[in-house]
C-alpha cells in the first residue's frame, strides 16, 4: 500500500528500526533479515502537531538518527505489533501520569530495582518500561514500538505473548503489579498474620492497622502513586454479627448502574375461568422466568409499577437485586392493568401461575422457576396458566396433567393447550373425565346440551414410558388406576369438525376485543434510552450501596459458624494520588458474555468523591481531574483500543491510535468507548 512503509529491526529490543526496501519486483525473500527480526509499518503521513512548519513531509526512516525534526515529548505513538491495540492504549495511559513518567525520566527507578524479589520479574520489566519512557518523552520520534517491552512482559505473562486481542485492562493491572515488585524496597517481605475483627478497635485504629501490616510487604513508587484502602463490613443477616475489612486498592471496578437490557415479552395469560388475554411484560433480558411471573403479577398490584423495580437479572456474581436504581428520580412508568376498562378486580399471584412454550397447539415444555429468560427466543408462544393448586407445595394431593385439542377429522391441533387438576394418588379414568368435563365448556364453544347422538367430542389417554406409547379412550378406562409415577399421561380431545370451525370463527372475535396490549414497542431496549443519562457519580453510589450476598456468595458467620446470607457494604477509606476505574463494560457468567455500551459521563474536572469516603481526613483530598481514558471499541473478544491522554507539556487532550496521533477536543474525549479511567489528585497538580 502506497500509503504505508515498513520497517525491520534486527535488534532485540526493538530498537533501530530501518526501512524495507519496497520495490515492486522484490519479495520477502529478497530481503535480508536475521532470525526473529521485527516488522512493523507506519503511515507516510505526518501528524499536523508534530510536523514543524519547516520540516519536509517526508519521514526521516532512519529511526534513533540525530538528524531529526523535534517533536513534542509524549506525543509519541506505539507500533501495532500484531492485536497489541490493547497494551498501546494501556502504555500511553500510565505514560501520561507525570508522577510515574517523572519517576522514570529521572532514572531513580534503577537505584530501586529489586531483582531478588520472588513475586517480580527480576527487574526486566521495569528496565524494559523505562527504556520505552524514555524514547516516547525524547522528542526524537513521533511512533516507537514498544517489543521490548512486549517480550519481557511475555516471558512473565504467557497470556500476553502470542496475537490474540487481550483486555487493556488486565495488561495495565499485570503491569503495575509487576513494576511494584520489580520496584519494591522490602527485599525480605516479613510475615504477618492478619487478624480478625473482634470489633473492640475503632475504625481508624483497625484501619491504621492493617494498613501498617501491608506497608511492611510493599513498598514502592507505584504504591505510593496508585495505591489506596477501602472498607467493607459484612453483617450476618441470621445473628446480625459484623467484620470489618481494611484492604489495598490499585484499581476500582465500578458495574454499571442499569446495566441490564430490558427486553419487552408476549405474554397469553389463560385464567382458571377459560379467559385469555395477551400482554406485553418488561422484564431484564437476562432475568429467569421467576421474575418475569413475578412482574407480570406486580401488574395487577393496585399501584403505577416503576421499571426500575423489575426484578433485575440474577448472576454468578454478587446480587444488589433489592436495590438497583431505586434512588433514580426520572424513570418510565409501566401501565398499570387495573385501570384498563374490562378489568374484574382479579388479582393474578406467582404461586398460582405456570410457565410453558406452547409449539403447534401442544404444551412443548413447562419452564422451570430458575430458566434463563436468554434461553425464549422472540418467536416462542409463551404461556401463562393459572392453576388452582399451589405449585410451591411440593406434596401436593393434585398433579397437573396436559390436556391437547384436536380436529377429529384432520387429527390437527388447535387452540391453546390446557392443564387439568387431577389426584396425583388414587387417581381413575373418572377423575379425568370429570376434570374435564369441567373445565373444557370454558375454552370450546360447545351447546348447552347434546343435540344428536354423536358427542361433539372423544377424549384419547395418551401414556408414554421409556419409547413406548399407548393410547386409550377415556370412556373405557374410567374405572382403570392411572399411575403418575412412573408414565407420562397426557389428554387428547378430538373435537367434532363443526365445534372446531365455530371456535376458530369465535377466536378472533373473542381475542381482538380482549386483548390487552401495551403501546411499548417490542425487542430489547437498554435502560439508558428509557431514563435520564447515568453519571460516573451514579457508578460510585452503585458500588458503595449495601448489597445482598447471593446463595452463590453465602459469608461463613463466625458466631453461627456456618455459611449465612449476608449484607455487604464498601466505602472509601485512603484515597489514591492517581485514581485508576475501570467501568464494568464486559459481563460475564456461566451462561452469557455480553458488553454494556453505555454513556457514563464523567467530569474532565473536579469529580468530587467526598461522599463515598468515610474517613475524615480524607475528604479534603477526595476530589480529582481525569488524565488519561482507554478506549474500547466493537465487541466482546475483539475490537480495537485507543486512548486519549492529557500531555503535560501543552495541556492539551490528545487521541493515541496504535502509531498515530491526533488532538482531541474536550467534548469527545468522554464517549460510549470509555473503558479504563485515569484520575489524579487535585492537590497532585496545583
Amino acid at each position: 500500500n502506497s500509503n504505508y512503509s515498513l520497517y525491520a529491526s534486527t535488534d532485540e529490543k526493538g530498537l533501530n528500526w530501518k526501512l524495507i526496501d519496497e520495490r515492486s519486483d522484490l519479495t520477502i525473500d529478497d530481503i535480508i533479515l536475521t532470525r526473529n527480526a521485527f516488522i512493523t509499518y507506519e503511515s507516510r503521513v505526518v501528524s499536523a502537531h508534530n510536523a514543524s512548519s519547516s520540516s519536509s513531509p517526508r519521514i526521516n526512516y532512519t529511526l534513533g538518527s540525530s538528524s531529526r525534526t523535534h517533536f513534542t515529548p509524549g506525543l509519541c505513538g506505539l507500533s501495532n505489533l500484531g492485536n497489541t491495540c490493547f497494551m498501546n492504549s494501556a502504555l500511553q495511559c500510565l505514560s501520561n501520569v507525570p508522577a510515574l513518567t517523572e519517576y522514570f525520566l529521572s532514572d531513580k527507578y534503577k537505584e530501586h530495582i529489586n531483582r531478588d524479589n520472588p513475586l517480580g520479574m527480576k527487574g526486566d520489566v521495569a528496565l524494559a518500561y523505562g527504556e520505552l519512557i524514555h524514547e516516547i518523552w525524547s522528542g526524537k520520534t513521533n511512533y516507537c514500538a514498544p517489543a521490548s517491552l512486549k517480550k519481557n512482559v511475555a516471558r512473565y505473562a504467557p497470556q500476553f505473548s502470542g496475537y490474540a486481542q487481550q483486555d487493556s485492562q488486565e495488561f495495565m493491572s499485570f503491569l503495575l503489579d509487576g513494576l511494584h515488585e520489580d520496584l519494591n524496597h522490602v527485599k525480605q517481605k516479613p510475615y504477618v498474620e492478619k487478624k480478625d475483627d473482634d470489633g473492640k478497635a475503632d475504625d481508624l485504629t483497625l484501619a491504621d492497622e492493617q494498613w501498617d501490616y501491608y506497608r511492611k510487604r510493599n513498598q514502592s513508587k507505584i504504591h505510593d502513586i496508585f495505591h489506596g484502602q477501602i472498607k467493607s463490613i459484612v453483617h450476618c443477616l441470621t445473628c446480625g454479627t459484623a467484620a470489618r475489612t481494611f484492604d489495598p486498592i490499585c484499581f476500582l471496578s465500578l458495574p454499571l448502574p442499569g446495566k441490564g437490557k430490558i427486553r419487552t415479552f408476549k405474554i397469553e395469560f389463560v385464567r382458571l375461568n377459560g379467559q385469555i388475554k395477551t400482554y406485553e411484560i418488561k422484564c431484564d433480558e437476562h432475568g429467569r422466568v421467576r421474575n418475569l411471573v413475578q412482574e407480570f403479577c406486580d401488574r395487577f398490584q393496585q399501584k403505577k409499577k416503576k421499571i426500575s423495580e423489575t426484578v433485575p437479572m440474577e448472576t454468578d456474581n454478587i446480587s444488589k437485586s433489592d436495590e438497583i436504581n431505586q434512588d433514580e428520580e426520572e424513570e418510565e412508568e409501566e401501565e398499570d392493568f387495573t385501570k384498563a376498562s374490562d378489568y374484574d378486580g382479579h388479582q393474578p399471584k406467582p404461586e398460582y401461575i405456570l410457565a410453558a412454550e406452547i409449539y403447534n397447539h401442544r404444551i412443548h415444555l413447562q419452564y422451570p422457576d430458575n430458566n434463563l429468560l436468554t434461553s425464549i427466543l422472540d418467536r416462542d408462544q409463551v404461556v401463562f396458566y393459572e392453576v388452582p393448586d399451589s405449585l410451591k407445595i411440593a406434596d401436593s394431593e393434585k398433579i397437573l396433567m396436559p390436556c391437547t385439542f384436536r380436529d377429529e377429522y384432520y387429527h390437527n391441533n388447535f387452540g391453546l393447550p390446557i392443564y387439568l387438576s387431577v389426584p396425583r394418588h388414587n387417581c381413575k379414568g373418572r377423575d379425568i373425565q370429570e376434570a374435564l368435563q369441567k373445565r373444557i365448556g370454558d375454552f370450546l364453544p360447545l351447546p348447552s346440551t347434546e343435540s344428536s347422538d354423536k358427542p361433539f367430542y372423544n377424549a384419547v389417554l395418551i401414556t408414554s414410558q421409556g419409547y413406548g406409547q399407548s393410547n386409550k379412550l377415556l370412556k373405557a378406562c374410567l374405572d382403570d388406576h392411572i399411575d403418575f409415577s412412573r408414565k407420562s399421561t397426557s389428554l387428547v380431545v378430538d373435537v367434532t369438525s363443526s365445534i372446531v370451525e365455530k371456535y376458530k370463527k369465535q377466536e378472533d372475535e373473542k381475542r381482538s376485543e380482549k386483548d390487552h396490549t401495551s403501546s411499548i414497542t417490542s425487542g430489547i431496549q437498554t435502560r439508558s434510552q428509557q431514563k435520564r443519562s447515568t453519571t460516573l457519580l451514579d457508578c460510585f453510589k452503585y458500588f458503595t450501596k449495601k448489597e445482598v450476598l447471593s446463595d452463590d456468595d453465602l459469608w461463613k458467620c463466625p458466631k453461627c459458624n456456618t455459611l449465612k446470607k449476608a449484607t455487604k457494604k464498601i466505602d472509601l477509606w485512603l484515597l489514591p494520588k492517581v485514581l485508576i476505574v475501570q467501568l464494568k463494560r464486559f459481563n460475564y457468567t456461566r451462561y452469557f458474555r455480553d458488553k454494556i455500551d453505555l454513556l457514563i459521563e464523567c467530569p474532565l474536572q473536579n469529580l468530587d468523591l467526598s461522599q463515598f469516603v468515610i474517613n475524615p481526613n480524607e475528604k479534603a483530598k477526595a476530589k480529582y481531574n481525569l488524565i488519561a481514558v482507554s478506549n474500547h471499541m466493537g465487541g466482546l473478544g475483539g475490537g480495537h483500543y485507543t486512548a486519549h491522554a492529557k500531555n503535560s507539556n501543552d495541556n492539551k487532550w490528545h487521541t493515541f491510535d496504535d502509531s498515530y496521533v491526533s488532538d482531541v477536543n474536550d467534548d469527545n474525549v468522554i464517549g460510549k468507548a470509555a473503558y479504563v479511567l485515569i484520575y489524579q489528585q487535585q492537590e497532585q497538580q496545583s
